[in-house]
């Protein structure tokens, strides 16, 4: 990987502060799950967006590419064979406004073997779109983000946020190679700014009232009304405006995020369970932890792996726990088994430090389960999978 992208001093001095300011992040797509079309959402904080995202992929190859960071959605093609690769993400800004602060910001490359490029994301029941080509030139057009105050080409459109090709030629940069986008609207400041690889390039004052998203969905990557031509990785959206310190960290080094998730199955065997505490898992924060939460005092054990596809790196996941243990049958599993912690809680959750003092681990993902065996009943229990990736 390019030494670009490598954590610097500075985005490790910044990884603690951090921690501490992501309580109203959104959605955090990472698209590192590649072997299932539920793609987590790592927004930590209680504005997260409680539905993870779900792959919509008409293609026969992988809707997966190799990104800045893991893996990356892979662009949907108008050249033959066509197909298209768009993760539904649940939000409906029609139901759920967002007004006021805003960040959004991803990693774009252009696949130009697979088409022209034009549409990136959007909500397709209404007018709240990104897209390059037509009007926004080589540049990038984000239709009806802003409440007042845009620089859309139509003069009677004031809520539209513009970035010309003759400020930045976002084609030619996309097209040979990862560029970090990020759009900042501060509804304290009344500004609104383009960040281009963590600096910014266009600002526009006066934007009274901040960000206004209120378009009918559901919002979709990969797409609006057409296919995208666009690989994207690391996509972030946050209902605070995050400084300018914090984008060029998110343009240099992977974000720390976590989120849960089911692999298929909707229910686990009893009400076992497993969610974080703490704040995000970000080199530096010392307070974070995952929390086991049974329904009666347990005997439990939180499983810990680097993989979701597979157990023991051949038998794929998920699978029925009585392939493990009659016991366990009912139960599914989903999460690899490289490490065991154990405990008793004895009334309420119990709690699994995993201080993140070092910077050793980086960039690194586990996933994990919880089983539990009731003191009582001898029932057992397992969790939802959980997953956190370690970054600034």
């Amino acid at each position: 990987m390019s030494s670009r992208f490598h954590v610097s001093a500075a985005v490790a001095a910044f990884s603690s502060l951090a921690s501490l300011t992501s309580a109203q992040d959104f959605i955090h797509y990472k698209f590192d799950s590649t072997c299932n079309d539920e793609v987590i959402n790592y927004a930590t904080g209680t504005s997260a967006l409680a539905s993870n995202g779900v792959m919509q992929s008409t293609s026969a190859i992988s809707p997966y590419v190799t990104g800045v960071f893991g893996s990356a959605l892979a662009a949907g093609s108008t050249v033959s064979p066509t197909y298209s690769n768009r993760v539904i993400t649940g939000w409906d800004p029609g139901v759920q406004n967002i007004t006021g602060d805003l960040t959004m910001a991803c990693f774009m490359r252009y696949n130009a073997s697979n088409g022209s490029p034009f549409y990136i994301w959007g909500a397709p029941s209404g007018g709240f779109r990104m897209f390059t080509s037509g009007v926004a030139g080589n540049g990038l057009y984000q239709r009806v983000i802003l409440a007042s105050g845009g620089n859309g080409v139509n003069a009677s459109i004031a809520n539209d946020f513009y970035l010309p090709d003759t400020t930045f030629d976002f084609q030619a940069a996309a097209a040979a190679g990862w560029v970090h986008v990020a759009i900042v609207v501060d509804a304290t400041a009344a500004t609104a700014d383009w960040y281009i690889n963590g600096t910014s390039v266009l600002q526009l004052t006066g934007v009274v009232g901040g960000a206004q998203i209120t378009a009918a969905g559901p919002f979709q990557l990969g797409g609006y009304s057409s296919t995208s031509h666009f690989d994207v990785d690391e996509f972030l959206m946050s209902t605070r405006a995050y400084t300018p310190a914090e984008i060029l960290a998110l343009s240099l080094a992977p974000q720390g995020g976590d989120g849960d998730y089911y692999s298929g199955t909707t229910t686990q065997c009893g009400t076992l369970a497993l969610a974080s505490t703490g704040g995000r898992p970000a080199i530096g924060n010392a307070n974070y932890a995952l929390e086991v939460t049974p329904s009666a005092p347990s005997i439990y054990a939180v499983l810990f792996g680097l993989d979701r596809c597979t157990f023991s790196g051949s038998l794929p996941l998920p699978f029925d726990g009585g392939m493990l243990t009659p016991a366990a049958a009912g139960c599914k599993v989903l999460a690899d088994n490289l490490l065991t912690l154990s405990g008793v809680a004895a009334s309420g959750p119990a709690t699994l430090p995993i201080p993140l003092v070092g910077g050793s681990l980086s960039g690194v993902q586990f996933y994990a389960q919880a089983a539990a065996v009731d003191l009582t009943t001898s029932a057992i229990s397992a969790s939802n999978g959980f997953t956190f990736s370690i970054g600034f």
